[in-house]
Parts: C-alpha cells; structure tokens; sequence
C-alpha cells in the first residue's frame, strides 16, 4: 500500500461538530448482493427497514424503525434476485452496477461471492465520495484490498470493512481487561463457524483485542467451507513488556457464538456470547450493532477504524488462507505474503469481469 494512502488513511471527511449534527433526512442506502449468500436478504435488511414499502407491512421482528436510513436502491449480478430484493424492499433494482452513483448516501455489500470483485464494483462509488461497506473477507489478495484503499485515500472517501464480532462491547471490554491481567501468557477461543471463508468473525474480533500486528499465521481444517474441525493459530511477536504469545481460535458447532480467555501473568480475562433461540434477540444483540456503526459511517463520512487496519485484517486472513490451501497448516510469515498471491475462490465464475467498464 502506498505510503501517501497511509498517510491519509488517518483522514476523516467531516469534522466533530458536523458528526455531531442530527441528520437532516433519512439517509438513501444501495445495496450490492442481495441474492445468494447475502447478510442483506436475511438480517440487516430487518433492522435497516422493517417496515416494507410501498404499504406499510410490518415485516421483520422489530416491526419498527429504530435507524435513519432506507433501502432505495440495490444490485446483484442476478437480474432476478434483485428485483425480488427490490420488491421486498420498496426499492429500485438497476441495471448496471454502477447505477446507483449520485442516487445513494452510501453502499452496502452484503453479499460474500462477490468479495473478490467488490473492489471494482466499489470503483465509481469510491471516487464519488459516497461511502461504502465492504463484506467480508474484504479482499482475496493484498494488491486487491491496496488499490481500493489506496482511491479510497485519494478522493477522502470513507470505507469499513468489519465483521459483527468486532461491534460487540465484550471487544473493548477484554481490550479493557488486558490492563489487569499483566503479560500475556496464551488465548483460547471457540467460535460458531464451520468455514474458514467465515472464520473471520472471531479472527477479526481478536485482532481488535490484542492488535493487528500479527507475525505468523497457522490454520489446520479437513475442510474450508465444512469442517468438522478447524484451529487458527495467530502468534504476536511481542512488544516492550510483552513477550510473544498464541493465540489459538477453534471452529466448533456449540451454541455460544463465541467464548475466550486470555491468561495473563496475574490473572484471567475472559468474555462470551450465548446464542439465542429468539431470532429477535439474535437481531438485536449479534447485527444491531454492526448495522448502527455503518450508520455512523454513512452519516458522518469519518473511517470506522484506520484504513491500515483493513490492510492488516486482510494480509492475516489471506495468510492463512495460504496455511491451509499450500503449506498444510505451516505457520506463514504475514509479512512475506506476496501482493499478487490470491485466495482460493469459492466461485470463480461468479462474475464476468467484462462487466466492468475500465
């Protein structure tokens, strides 16, 4: 990544008295991927606006609004799955994907197929200003992630690029803890998540604890997308008062969506979140507050975190991905990962780049 995108990466679009202003109207949203294996078809489109146009149905579990935005717009490389999208939402499906320029306050990719080209998607978006919300695992190579964050520095745009776990207050909560537990010995997590594509939810979680400095990454699995057993191992190379440690993430089908302990030299941090049977709880509690920060981002135009962070949540997880697909589970230096070293794609034919206009 280019130093001079580094260099801006710690700048903001609007000041604190502008964030600090109520918005004026409720904000015009557009939406990318909204067919198969889209976050936006299933969750947040219930929080974002569940109410459903044009006559007031009640839909979704909250049966009210509680945020400032509307679905208006969206898109999905399938002409059908957007317009039956669009119909549920009270929305227009365009054509193209570029369509929804100067008609939207912000974008959100809800869909995780097309990761691997929501950097060109995102293009026209980025250099109109209009912030936008990249699905997760962000990038499938590191020159990927570089050049969207890299426009995105160049024309002040904002961009987030999360996973629900890192919204949870048990993510400050440990940060907190670390304060009084002394030299970190080892961590220990479990996660709900059978796929490593998905494994990021905890992966990204941690990194907000402990740091994105990550040295080396390892991921042994019988499988990426359906495994019966999965381990993450990353180890930090320490700092001053801090000798280097693991930290070890199991995939497991139990039902906490996550559990951790981080053991220290004088004492024990630990957090966890039970899944709920009620899926108005699960809603509320696990994508609330993912969806209220995108919010934020939308209103404000101020980044969620620095743009480096994103670079760093990506190198780590692709390393891993490199783990697993060609060294057996080795651990990977991070800091080795060649710019152009790609990701095994779930599916590669997903979409035809001939679609894209430069």
């Amino acid at each position: 990544m280019k130093s001079a995108a580094l260099a801006g990466a710690a700048a903001f679009g609007a000041s604190s008295a502008e964030a600090a202003e109520a918005p004026t109207k409720r904000l015009k949203i557009g939406a990318i991927g909204v067919g198969t294996y889209s976050f936006m078809t299933y969750c947040w489109s219930d929080i974002i606006e569940p109410w459903a146009a044009p006559n007031n149905e009640k839909r979704g579990n909250f049966g009210m609004p509680f945020l400032n935005m509307d679905i208006t717009h969206c898109w999905d490389i399938n002409p059908e799955a957007s317009q039956k999208f669009a119909d549920r939402m009270g929305a227009k499906a365009v054509k193209n994907y570029d369509d929804m320029v100067g008609k939207v306050d912000g974008i959100i990719f809800g869909g995780f197929y097309e990761v691997p080209w929501q950097g060109k998607i995102a293009r026209p978006y980025i250099e109109a200003g209009i912030p936008v919300y990249l699905s997760r695992p962000i990038a499938y190579s590191l020159r990927d992630i570089d050049e969207t964050l890299d426009l995105a520095a160049k024309h002040n745009t904002a961009i987030m690029a999360t996973s629900k776990f890192e919204h949870y207050n048990e993510a400050p909560a440990l940060k907190d803890k670390l304060k009084r537990i002394g030299e970190i010995r080892c961590v220990q997590c479990t996660c709900n998540t059978p796929d490593y594509a998905v494994h990021f939810h905890l992966q990204f979680m941690m990194l907000k604890v402990l740091g994105y400095d990550v040295g080396k990454v390892s991921v042994i699995a019988d499988d990426d997308m359906k495994a019966n057993y999965m381990q993450s191992t990353y180890v930090f190379d320490g700092w001053e008062g801090q000798s280097p440690f693991a930290c070890v993430m199991q995939g497991c089908r139990n039902d906490d969506s996550f559990s951790v302990r981080i053991f220290g030299s004088e004492g024990t941090a630990e957090a966890s979140m039970v899944r709920s049977p009620n899926w108005q709880d699960n809603l509320l509690f696990r994508y609330a507050p993912q969806i209220i920060d995108m919010q934020r981002l939308f209103h404000t135009k101020e980044n969620y975190e620095p743009l480096d962070n994103i670079r760093k949540k990506t190198a780590v997880f692709l390393a891993g991905y490199k783990s697993y697909s060609e060294q057996n589970g080795a651990a990977v230096d991070v800091a080795s990962l060649s710019p152009d070293w790609k990701a095994p794609m779930i599916k590669p034919d997903w979409i035809d780049e001939k679609m894209f206009k430069n």
